[in-house]
């Protein structure tokens, strides 16, 4: 009994214990590295050799430009209008004092045309501006824009040998805000981390049979040994082709994700058959089917799924051969008398009958889906 129920919690938590961990996993790739330079500090790109450039988050304070070369826009669908957003600009890496260094790119919202355009002209004039500080990651120019980019200098009279040893093929794609692209990469990075540890504990707790401690404890709470338990489990009829819903003399089975429970029969009071159609604008898209079981003690009904309406009057037709005490089928009357007259209900049946399971003529009854 247990190693089956253990089998059915790896099965049913299998599947959301993988989907976690895959998202955990590509929101850590998509943001670990922008949560990762939140913490430490993003990289000054005027202390970074042209080797060293790569894919860094940096701080970059630019007081020359050599103009821009490529503009980005956006075309509204409606009325065909562009409109710039980005543009691209030639720098150089490193500082005053550098040796080595080469062009490359910076991208930046279309709101710093004017002060980088009066920085690019200052530069020809022989004079300088105060720099602008920009945050933004390094990325690699796709082919595209490394055309533009080449095509810009080859017009400039530069030969390919000295695109090829002057230049580097990176750009600065500038923040819009640094605040806030931290807040996203630390909060996206949490939840990825939070998704992966709850992959890894839910599947663990699922391999260890930590699942199966609530339906241990239903059957301790309900006086009766494991043993009893087992015997009654694997003689009563399964309801569906996984038998994760089944129905003893002592207990009914189900399992609610990947928590085996048992529902101590002696105490049901009330079952009956739950139908939902659902529709979509009104269009009939489906019908799902499930058993309404009011145990003692509890305030909400325990919900048993199950595949079809046979299946669900095959339940009901058992509760009321072998639970005397437990009514079973729905009016609006009775509904009326559990909410208004608890005590009336319990009349009926639960107070007035003994609580002894009974077969008669089953001996050896399944009806499980084959």
């Amino acid at each position: 009994m247990f190693d089956a129920l253990k089998k059915t919690s790896i099965k049913n938590c299998l599947i959301i214990a993988v989907i976690c961990l895959l998202a955990g996993g590509a929101l850590i790739v998509w943001q670990g590295k922008g949560a990762f330079y939140a913490v430490t500090g993003y990289k000054n790109f005027e202390s970074l050799a042209p080797e060293q450039i790569k894919g860094q988050l940096v701080e970059a304070h630019i007081s020359e430009n050599f103009g821009y070369y490529l503009e980005e826009y956006e075309k509204d669908k409606n009325t065909g209008r562009t409109t710039t957003k980005f543009l691209y600009y030639i720098i150089w890496t490193g500082d005053e004092n550098a040796t080595d260094y080469r062009y490359m790119t910076i991208k930046v919202p279309v709101s710093y045309r004017s002060r980088m355009n009066d920085m690019a002209e200052a530069y020809q004039n022989g004079t300088s501006v105060e720099p602008i500080t920009f945050y933004g990651e390094i990325k690699k120019l796709d082919e595209e824009e490394n055309d533009y980019f080449e095509s810009t200098l080859t017009g400039l009279g530069w030969t390919q040998q000295e695109i090829a040893d002057g230049t580097l093929p990176y750009y600065i794609n500038v923040f819009a805000s640094k605040s806030s692209m931290d807040g996203i990469a630390i909060v996206l990075s949490l939840v990825g981390a939070a998704l992966i540890v709850f992959g890894l504990v839910r599947g663990i707790k699922a391999f260890t049979g930590g699942y199966l401690k609530k339906i241990k404890e239903d059957i301790n709470s309900a006086g009766c040994t494991e043993a009893s338990a087992e015997s009654d489990y694997n003689s009563a009829p399964s309801y569906t082709k996984k038998g994760d819903l089944r129905v003893g003399r002592l207990f009914t089975y189900h399992v609610v994700g990947p928590c085996p429970r048992a529902i101590a029969n002696s105490k049901i009071l009330w079952a009956y058959q739950n139908t939902v159609t659902h529709r979509t604008n009104g269009v009939k898209t489906g019908t799902t089917y499930n058993v309404m079981v009011y145990v003692d003690g509890q305030k909400n009904p325990v919900t048993l799924d199950v595949p079809n309406e046979t299946t669900a009057q095959d339940i009901l037709q058992r509760y009321m051969t072998i639970l005397p005490w437990v009514v079973v089928g729905y009016t609006d009357d009775l509904k009326r008398m559990f909410n208004k007259d608890r005590a009336a209900f319990l009349n009926l049946r639960y107070n007035t009958v003994e609580h002894v399971a009974v077969e008669p003529g089953m001996e050896g009854y399944s009806n499980a889906p084959q």
